[in-house]
This record gives structure tokens, sequence and C-alpha cells, in this order.
């Protein structure tokens, strides 16, 4: 494969994105342009909900069928320029605390001595500290996805179809609190690690001064397995699958059934318009 320059490459993604951005902010413009255009015109005709298949079916799907799959295959595009045109990646220091912590803890030794004592005893109370609050953290996770099974597995608390909305609302006072709580707890753990990483930091670089990284021994399969060339092989049959089935699913009329089925559930069924 032909190498460009790395100017080359930025300008070809440059001028791509702009293309792709404005071609993006005009299909959605028409898209909310025929939106209204049917609910205007089916409510000055009497209609008190516009929104009917067919006037979607006609309006929006008939006009804009065209526009949506030249959309689809820029993104397709897209993604093969941006193999093509590749930007050679710059290594970069890496500042943060909490990483080069992990980095440097596989070369704490297991036994020290002198005045290095303290600062091994500080490390292993700290990581002690940590794994507890992390098992706390995923048992109370696992606790509340038990709790919403269990909510959900229960039939009274869904009495009946026309009470589908009081039963979502009593679900939602059930859940949301819960999980705002695992949400705050895990939020409080990822702050306090990075202030923990900060402040142990000088004691681990103390203890692992002049220690060089254990090297791991990578077999042939591993090796081929972390190759960029195996990843970027993953990438392109990943790619090819989906087209293929993308196609496979236009031919056989799948992609208008699940359309008329989305026009359906909300025209219908949840009540648009």
């Amino acid at each position: 494969m032909a190498k460009f320059e790395e100017k080359t490459c930025k300008l070809v993604r440059l001028v791509f994105g702009i293309v792709m951005s404005v071609y993006t902010v005009v299909l959605a413009a028409l898209i909310l342009c025929r939106i209204l255009d049917i609910y205007f015109s089916g409510v000055s005709a009497g209609n008190i909900k516009p929104y009917t298949y067919e006037a979607v079916m006609g309006r929006v799907h008939a006009e804009l069928a065209a526009p949506f799959w030249i959309w689809i295959v820029l993104i397709f595009a897209g993604l093969i320029l941006w193999e093509v045109f590749k930007i050679p990646e710059k290594r970069r220091g890496i500042s943060d605390a909490r990483y080069i912590l992990q980095r440097l803890q596989k070369r704490i030794p297991a036994e020290v001595g002198g005045d290095l004592t303290d600062s091994l005893n500080a490390v292993r109370r700290e990581q002690k500290i940590l794994k507890i609050l992390h098992i706390c953290l995923y048992a109370l996770t696992g606790l509340f996805l038990v709790y919403v099974i269990a909510y959900m597995c229960i039939p009274s608390n869904f009495t009946s179809v026309e009470a589908v909305t009081d039963d979502i609302k009593r679900l939602c006072l059930f859940i949301l609190p819960v999980a705002a709580v695992i949400y705050a707890a895990w939020l409080a753990y990822v702050i306090y690690y990075g202030y923990s990483a900060k402040r142990l930091l000088p004691e681990v670089k103390k203890l692992t001064k002049g220690i060089k990284e254990p090297q791991t021994a990578t077999g042939k399969f591993a090796a081929f397995v972390q190759s960029r060339n195996f990843i970027l092989a993953v990438r392109i049959a990943l790619a090819c699958f989906a087209v293929i089935f993308i196609i496979i699913g236009c031919c056989n009329g799948s992609v208008l059934e699940v359309l008329n089925k989305a026009i359906r559930i909300c025209t219908e069924c949840i009540g648009l318009g």
C-alpha cells in the first residue's frame, strides 16, 4: 500500500470531514423540514394525528431514501479513507499518575530494608484499601442488578397495559435513586484513586528506583494476535461482514420491514402525532 505524506493525509481527512459534516447537517435539516411539513399540513387539514404510516412513508421515505443511502455510503468511504490516508502516530509522554503507578507497581520488590520499609508498608496498606473498595463497589453493583431483575420478575409490579405509564414511573422511582447512589460511589472511588495515586507515586518511585520492569515471554501466536496487520485484518473482515449483511437485508426487504415497524411503533404504540 502506497504511503502518503502526513500533510496530504491531514488535508484529505480535513476535506472529507468538512464534506461529511455539511452533508449530515443538510440531511438532518431536510428530515426536520419534512417532519414539520407533515405536521403542519396534517393540522391544517384538521387531522388530529398527522403522523400516519402513509404520510411518513410517502413524504419522508420516498423523498429522502436516496440522500440517506448516500450518507451511509459516505460513512463507509470515510472508514476506507481513514485506513488509506493514515497519519503516523506520535508517542506522547503520559502524565497520568494512575497509569504511571500501575506500571511501576509491577517492579515493587517483595522485601526491602532500611528506610524503604515504611514506604513499602504504606504502599501495601493503600493497595489493600483500594482492593477492598473495589470489591465492595462490585458487590454493590451486583446487588443492584439482582434488585432490578427481581423487581422486573414480580408480576404485581406491572398491573395492566392501560397503566403502563404509571408502572414505568414507579419503576423509575424505585431504580433511579439506587442507580444514582451507585454512580456517585463509583465516581468517588475514581476521585479517591486519583488522589491516592498522586500521593503514593513518590513512594513507589523510591521503591522501584533502578529496578527494570520484568519481561514477560510472548509466544508466536500472542505476538501474531497483537500485531497491527492482524488487527487491521479483523477490522476489514468485520466491515465486510457488516456490508454483506446490509446488502442481504436490502435485497430481501428486511430494511423496509424494519422501517415499517419503526413507523408503526412511533405512530401507533407510543402515540407520536
